[in-house]
């Protein structure tokens, strides 16, 4: 297919328009593709995509967006549903981390069955052997733990152990753990809570809690009260995404307004607490974007890295000379005094990234002579593990400055160009229009017959503020007092909170707008009638039939009718001058595919 001088392919075509494909057809997705490219040329022809407004709002949403599709789909979709499964109960843990001189044990294995067999699934024996053997203590107690705190592979054999069974994870780097799960409950989500804190333990610590809480009536009081008597000095408000006190979480699983919560011991103190609100993952697809920026504050952000640049590494951009680093590390002298003598005469490319991102032999011996003597054995292990460091940085900085020219990303970038296209040609009809005097006049005209009001009040209305204000507005008026002597009466006159107590408005009303009865026959009269808070009287003086809209009122109230009808005609234009080949074979067989 061909519009004026683009060509549109088939395998394209069918790609951007797959949807509409189904469930409209090819006939009525041909027409709409049409439109959208007249309009997409329409903008270019109008130089809208040079123009400083365009140019700023694409890179503000195409930076918007950048987060979203950073990482590739197909690595980040699997991880997100599966942290949302995860997230759906939480588990308290006991981890045993053991320390590295017992790994070098000669029978490894039969040293951790004779663990195992002490521990005996016992959460207190658990807690002992891991104040002996355990590298880490921050999980010698059973304590609920937050998925994201632990890399993967060992929040996979938390959430898949079995409860009050020692299971045993051994990881990829040599550490072994061992893990004892002996509750799950459901996850509450991101709870964000206020406290105040009194920090003493003992009765008078109790009574002073309980006389503060005892003070603050409802949650409105909290924050006056924190400021006179909490001993915690952080004046914000605490997020949690886990709650190891069982009395706080039955408080807070079960409200879901502001609430006060009665005093808490903790270890050294008492706790008020005031819930605030829960973020709770119960639908994926509007957890998954909260999902991803807790996955990417955690550590398994280093595995979506990692999948990166072995992606980025698959692509044409990125060149590595095997022969010229083979080359090198094959020339690296024997010993290390031969070494610190080594020049290179010749420099060669190493690594290229883009056109002009490289890695000599020359920039690589420069960093190797900075190890020291004693390391020159692992020189060439050295000499690899420099050279990947470099061009893993070196790649996510290409990566992050030429962002939209990779392949996954173009395509996003040029959907995002054309919508915005799109939507400045629209804009620019509509500013047009808005502007158009002349044309809004000849609308008039053309359409009196059909921009008329079929009936209208002309009167006068009272915005009374309560009964009382409408109670004096009427006996004035049954007492024949004008329009202008209510007005002075009440010039001026508020209530305690300032409320103005009556607002005067006249002119013309359809009686949809005033509240008035829509089936009754009006009648020249005062109604009344509730608006808002307060009452309104309405004095009718006239009855309107089939009344001429004004111009001023088509711009006030039915602009967009004249702006559609602006956009219509424009459109009309295009297609009356586009000059449109469609090939038939190609057309046939999208209709034989997707249906007339």
């Amino acid at each position: 297919m061909t519009i004026n001088k683009d060509t549109i392919y088939t395998d394209y075509f069918e790609k951007t328009q797959n949807n509409n494909l189904k469930q409209i057809g090819v006939k009525e997705s041909i027409k709409n593709f049409i439109d959208f490219n007249l309009l997409k040329q329409y903008s270019i022809q109008k130089r809208i995509n040079n123009s400083t407004e365009y140019l700023l709002q694409l890179k503000k949403e195409s930076e918007k967006f950048k987060d979203s599709i950073y990482y590739s789909q197909e690595i980040v979709e699997p991880l997100l549903r599966d942290y949302y499964k995860k997230l759906k109960t939480e588990r308290k843990v006991q981890l045993l981390l053991l320390k590295k001189e017992l790994l070098n044990e000669k029978n490894i294995d039969k040293y951790i069955n004779t663990l195992l067999k002490q521990i005996n699934n016992n959460i207190y024996i658990f807690e002992k052997e891991v104040e002996k053997y355990s590298t880490i203590q921050k999980y010698k107690k059973p304590v609920y733990i937050d998925v994201f705190s632990l890399e993967k592979p060992l929040m996979d054999t938390i959430y898949n152990a079995p409860l009050n069974h020692t299971t045993i994870f051994k990881a990829i780097d040599g550490k072994i753990y061992f893990i004892l799960v002996s509750e799950e409950r459901q996850y509450l989500g991101n709870v964000v809570l206020d406290e105040i804190y009194i920090n003493n333990s003992s009765e008078n610590g109790k009574n002073e809690a309980d006389l503060i809480y005892s003070k603050i009536k409802n949650p409105e009081d909290f924050l006056e009260a924190k400021n006179k008597y909490s001993k915690h000095t952080d004046k914000e408000n605490s997020f949690y995404t886990d709650i190891n006190n069982d009395t706080l979480y039955n408080y807070v699983k079960n409200v879901h307004e502001p609430t006060v919560f009665p005093p808490i011991k903790t270890n050294d103190g008492f706790k008020i607490y005031k819930y605030i609100f829960r973020d709770n993952f119960e639908d994926y697809n509007t957890s998954k974007n909260r999902i991803f920026e807790n996955l990417k504050k955690s550590i398994e952000v280093n595995t979506l890295n990692d999948h990166l640049i072995q992606e980025l590494k698959q692509k044409s951009f990125f060149k590595e000379d095997i022969y010229n680093i083979k080359k090198f590390q094959e020339s690296l002298p024997g010993t290390y005094e031969n070494f610190q003598k080594m020049e290179l005469e010749n420099e060669k490319i190493l690594v290229l990234i883009g056109n002009d991102i490289k890695f000599t032999d020359k920039e690589l011996l420069k960093h190797l002579k900075q190890i020291p003597k004693e390391q020159y054995p692992n020189v060439v292990n050295f000499s690899q593990y420099i050279l990947n460091e470099w061009e893993n940085q070196a790649i996510i900085n290409y990566y992050n400055s030429h962002f939209y020219e990779i392949d996954r990303n173009k395509e996003f970038y040029n959907n995002l160009e054309n919508q915005l296209l799109i939507k400045f040609a629209l804009k620019n009809i509509t500013k047009d229009a808005q502007a158009d005097i002349e044309g809004q006049q000849e609308f008039l005209k053309t359409h009196s017959d059909r921009l008329i009001w079929k009936e209208r009040i002309q009167g006068t209305l009272y915005y009374c503020l309560n009964s009382e204000v409408e109670k004096k507005v009427l006996q004035m008026l049954n007492t024949g007092k004008s329009t202008q002597e209510i007005g002075n009466y009440f010039k001026g006159k508020t209530d305690s909170e300032k409320n103005v107590l009556l607002v005067i408005n006249q002119g013309k009303y359809t009686r949809e707008s005033v509240n008035l009865p829509t089936e009754e026959k009006l009648l020249k009269k005062i109604y009344t009638t509730d608006y808002k808070t307060g009452k309104l009287i309405i004095y009718i003086n006239n009855i309107i039939k089939n009344d001429k809209m004004t111009l001023k009122e088509l711009q006030t109230m039915f602009i967009n009718e004249y702006i559609d009808y602006k956009i219509d005609t424009v459109m009309q234009q295009l297609k009356n001058e586009v000059v449109i080949h469609i090939d038939n074979l190609q057309e046939d067989y999208l209709i034989r595919k997707y249906g007339l």
